[in-house]
């Protein structure tokens, strides 16, 4: 799934160019560690992008041997709910309806993918030994976060170590209820990985989300009699909603499978730091110089020399027509900026 814009690491990311594309420092985009995680669990002709017409060419360009068959163009963005059952259409098309299917998201970083690729593994089999449930991931809270969904886990499945129905979902808490679930023990993150077939998926939707299967089975239709322009019209007309509130909170056939695999949804520049400048800043053509400062990161994408003197948890982004600079705690304020940029009309720099 890489069809996500957002603009949570601006400047670096634009609209036409979001976080699933971007470097943050190991010589690949998210999308391209995504693609290669996904290609150690299955062949790379049953990998398939669903993605918006948007960023076709930019994904051609990452993976110039991908077939046009393996990639999905949603017409624009419509939430989660509209995008997974757009997907399970066109598998389904191409006979591949009964077929456990993964859905990963392009744009997730794991610092113990290990056990990830261990669990991706498990699901898979959860869904071939009965086609006619749902499996989906619970991530081990580690902080109590107040931006995440989290999931209260009920019985565990018989003769499966980790692997539990789901008791209630829970929406992005305050804090105090936030580390109640931490604590607790039985509450985990929704990270939004699901196992599923595509003919499960559309049967589950058409029960539970009867006027989204509706809208999809007709933007089908018109796509597959009048073409993708007519189609796109069809599309733009149906509802915004994520797959997690059409489907997964209203039916009772699905489980989880439960672990810890250093999951980050990389939300702001504080955890691009946290997670890729330990060892120093981004640099490949400039030159930093830090003076009596300590605990910095700067990420530069030209070939200026940027120098900090007395500075402590500052983090510095440069690009060659932006500049952003904010202590550690207040990168989450970002989208403050983006909004001001809309506000004054300044499409360069958006």
């Amino acid at each position: 799934m890489a069809g996500g814009g957002g603009s949570r690491l601006w400047p670096l990311s634009r609209k036409n160019l979001p976080k699933q594309f971007l470097d943050l420092g190991t010589g690949k985009t998210l999308f391209e560690h995504t693609y290669d995680r996904a290609a150690q669990l299955t062949q790379k002709e049953n990998i398939y992008i669903a993605t918006t017409a948007q960023y076709q060419e930019k994904i051609q360009q990452l993976l110039p041997g991908i077939t046009a068959a393996n990639v999905f163009l949603e017409p624009e963005r419509r939430e989660t709910g509209p995008a997974f059952a757009a997907t399970a259409i066109q598998l389904e098309r191409l006979k591949k309806g009964d077929e456990p299917t993964l859905f990963l998201w392009a744009d997730h970083v794991f610092t113990n993918e290990e056990e990830l690729l261990k669990d991706l593994v498990t699901m898979r089999q959860l869904i071939e030994k009965d086609p006619t449930r749902i499996v989906i991931i619970g991530h081990t809270p580690t902080t109590p976060e107040t931006g995440f969904g989290y999931m209260k886990m009920g019985a565990k499945v018989e003769g499966l170590d980790d692997v539990f129905t789901i008791d209630s979902f829970k929406e992005k808490p305050d804090e105090e209820t936030a580390k109640h679930y931490v604590l607790d023990g039985t509450y985990y993150w929704n990270i939004g990985y699901m196992c599923v077939t595509p003919n499960f998926l559309l049967q589950e939707l058409q029960t539970y989300a009867p006027e989204l299967y509706k809208d999809i089975l007709e933007y089908a239709r018109v796509l597959q009699e009048q073409g993708p322009d007519e189609a796109a019209t069809v599309y733009a007309n149906i509802p915004k909603i994520a797959i997690d509130y059409a489907l997964n909170e209203r039916t009772p056939n699905i489980i989880a499978v439960t672990g810890d695999y250093g999951w980050s949804d990389v939300g702001s520049w504080a955890v691009v730091k946290q997670l890729f400048g330990t060892d120093g800043d981004h640099m490949p053509h400039g030159h930093h110089v830090h003076v009596d400062s300590q605990n910095n990161y700067i990420y530069n994408t030209t070939n200026k020399a940027v120098s900090m003197i007395g500075m402590s948890e500052t983090i510095v982004v440069v690009t060659e027509n932006a500049v952003l600079i904010t202590d550690s705690a207040s990168s989450q304020k970002v989208k403050d900026v983006v909004q001001r940029l809309e506000q004054d009309n300044k499409k360069e720099y958006l």
